[in-house]
């Protein structure tokens, strides 16, 4: 008998084959390094740069973040190109001036390609930039930029002005200043005023997509709306009406928010729901997600590899397709009876769907989640089951007090009342984030954990939409909820068999990696479970500049105990010997060649496997190489680039193994 199942799964991967083709066609055409008029094409160490502001600046801990879009440039030889393309500026906030967007920038600048993955599992700041079409970047401070006009002018200058006012607005209230920063978060996206106690809280409660306007802030509104207009009926005509009224208050609402790209997102995503709503009484909900998904990947292909992008549409797709059936295995009361037993029964179907929709999309995010941070919140059922209900009331409170600004009298007894939610909102999020274990971090998610666990969430999924169909259409089917429950086990097997094979591999490694931490070096030496850091004193000192750096690869090398040693420290264990910068670690050798010892010589040439160089000391290769007898040579990124340079062609040269 020919299985029905093999024409519907070749179509799929001509699809999905045509997908991949189609967008990575886009993707080529896009590069800006294939675009002669790009000022790439004339960096050189200075260039005069003219530029306009192109997006709105964001706040840093230590400089604004300017996104300018470069109009000319003038090379080496003086002469001056009309070009395009994006360059980042980090603007000290010793300017007197800081720029806003729309203004027109002279910049003398010394463009400088970012940092790519410098150490293991390191996040490639570099790829991430690249994806949102930015080559360089530039530090700026009153030395080398001149704001030469500044315009407000267009959409996006009215908005960032908008913005502003309303940010004013909310200061002006009896909030405190964490309920200001909170209320501006949910409102307007703008996290500059979140404190970090907050942003602690709110991340341990498991409920942080709260404070970043998302699908949920524009589903808000889009349903407040909806509400408000439900006395003119469900008739073709009245949904049209409703629908035109949603879709003008879903843009308002993204343009207030900044036009942010996840925004952005949403915003078409609900637009596209909105619309089969107007014209159908089931509107196919998958099919406007779908739709949004291909023009927003058509528009920016590389929008694909975006955590936002992948968290968003996991979420949105496992919330339309498991919710409701999952309602079903918890069954409620009937309503029969008086109204108060009505109004029961309604109010516990309410809560039975925000359980479903929180276990549903917390389900289907927490693999990406597990994948890009390595963290779990596990009372995030409890956060969101006293928080996201009252979501709708804090937004609206919010937008009531921003609306009433012009009456004293609303404006302060709104302020007040926001104030009491944000406050019960506070203590809620300080509670659970209080609890033992409210975050857990450091936990183990590689690719293959990744594919196997949505393979798993599939399956189950699957069966549990089939255990909803009526009995006489499951007897015929091909695909039986228990044949779907039973295949779910097979990826759980083959989960626990890898994370096994993982844990052996890592109880056994010996293996060591160089950090580049903050301009300085350090070395990871690991040793089944333990792991031995060493570094300098100033290094040793600052911790949590150490685990920035090395917390990522401590997960992927599973390390559980942790040592820390300076590089003057005299150690031996067994496993680990350290000298004088000199280095054992299983049967190899390191020797650490750096300001304070790169003079020395002795009557042989002693024989190291690895010989590192650091703080960039007064010596070339053939020096190093009448000193020592080394198979490779390691530089450190902490050198300066000039000597770096410089080695690299002389290794080069010489034939010598490096090591960046």
């Amino acid at each position: 008998m020919r299985n029905p199942l093999v024409p519907v799964a070749i179509l799929l991967a001509l699809l999905i084959f045509a997908g991949e083709s189609f967008f990575g066609i886009i993707s080529r055409w896009r590069d800006p390094m294939r675009s002669p008029t790009h000022y790439a094409n004339y960096v050189d160490d200075s260039n005069w740069m003219l530029a306009r502001v192109s997006e709105i600046p964001t706040h840093g801990a230590n400089s604004l973040h300017v996104t300018a879009e470069v109009m000319q440039i003038c090379d080496s030889n003086g002469n001056c190109h009309s070009v395009h393309g994006k360059i980042l500026l980090y603007c000290k906030y010793s300017l007197a001036t800081m720029p806003s967007y729309g203004d027109e920038l002279l910049i003398l600048a010394s463009p400088d390609i970012p940092s790519a993955d410098e150490n293991p599992h390191q996040f490639n700041y570099r790829r991430h930039l690249s994806r949102h079409g930015i080559l360089y970047t530039d530090f700026v401070d009153s030395s080398n930029l001149r704001i030469v006009s500044h315009s407000s002018a267009g959409l996006m200058g009215w908005i960032t002005s908008l913005r502003q006012k309303l940010v004013n607005v909310i200061h002006l209230s009896t909030l405190s200043p964490s309920q200001q920063g909170i209320a501006e978060a949910l409102f307007l996206g703008w996290d500059d005023d979140l404190t970090p106690e907050t942003e602690s809280h709110f991340r341990s409660a498991g409920i942080t997509h709260l404070l970043c306007v998302s699908g949920l802030h524009v589903g808000i509104v889009a349903l407040l709306v909806g509400y408000c207009l439900v006395f003119i009926g469900n008739g073709r005509r009245s949904r049209i009406i409703k629908g035109l009224l949603q879709i003008a208050a879903i843009w308002l609402f993204v343009a207030l928010s900044g036009m942010a790209p996840g925004t952005t997102r949403a915003g078409l995503m609900f637009t596209l729901v909105v619309v089969g709503q107007m014209f159908y009484s089931q509107p196919p909900t998958l099919n406007a997600i779908a739709a949004a998904a291909i023009i927003t990947l058509t528009v920016n292909p590389l929008t694909l590899f975006d955590v936002g992008f992948q968290m968003s549409y996991c979420s949105v797709i496992g919330i339309v397709l498991f919710t409701r059936p999952l309602e079903t295995l918890i069954p409620l009361p009937k309503a029969n009876g008086g109204s108060m037993k009505r109004l029961g029964c309604n109010l516990l179907a309410k809560a039975r769907t925000l359980l479903c929709v929180s276990i549903v999309a917390q389900c289907c995010i927490s693999p990406l989640q597990l994948f890009y941070f390595h963290q779990f919140s596990p009372y995030f059922l409890v956060a969101n089951m006293l928080v996201v209900p009252f979501a709708a009331l804090l937004l609206g409170s919010v937008i009531v007090l921003v609306l009433l600004a012009w009456w004293p009298f609303a404006f302060k007894v709104v302020g007040f009342l926001l104030s009491a939610e944000l406050s019960a909102t506070e203590w809620v999020t300080s509670k659970v984030a209080s609890w033992p274990n409210a975050l857990i971090e450091g936990l183990y998610c590689d690719g293959a954990t990744l594919i196997l666990a949505y393979v798993f969430i599939a399956l189950l999924g699957m069966a549990l939409i089939l255990a909803n169909r009526p009995l006489e259409e499951r007897n015929k089917m091909l695909f039986r909820p228990l044949t779907a429950i039973l295949s779910s086990l097979l990826p759980v097997v083959l989960l626990v068999a890898h994370l096994h094979h993982v844990d052996v591999q890592c109880s056994n490694q010996r293996h060591f990696d160089v950090y580049h931490v903050g301009y300085r070096t350090a070395i990871e030496f690991f040793a089944g479970h333990e792991s031995y850091l060493l570094c300098d004193s100033a290094t040793a000192s600052n911790p949590s500049k150490i685990d920035f750096q090395t917390a990522n690869n401590r997960v992927y090398r599973q390390a559980e105990r942790i040592s820390i040693l300076t590089l003057d420290t005299v150690f031996d264990n067994g496993i680990l010997l350290v000298n004088n910068r000199f280095i054992g670690f299983n049967g190899k050798t390191i020797r650490i060649v750096d300001r304070s010892n790169f003079r020395e010589q002795s009557a042989y040439r002693p024989y190291v496997d690895y010989l590192l160089l650091r703080e960039s000391p007064y010596i070339t290769i053939n020096e190093l190489c009448n000193n020592y007898t080394f198979d490779t040579l390691i530089i450190s990124s902490q050198n300066s680039k000039r000597r770096r340079n410089a080695w690299i062609e002389q290794c080069d040269s010489a034939g010598i193994a490096y090591k960046i």
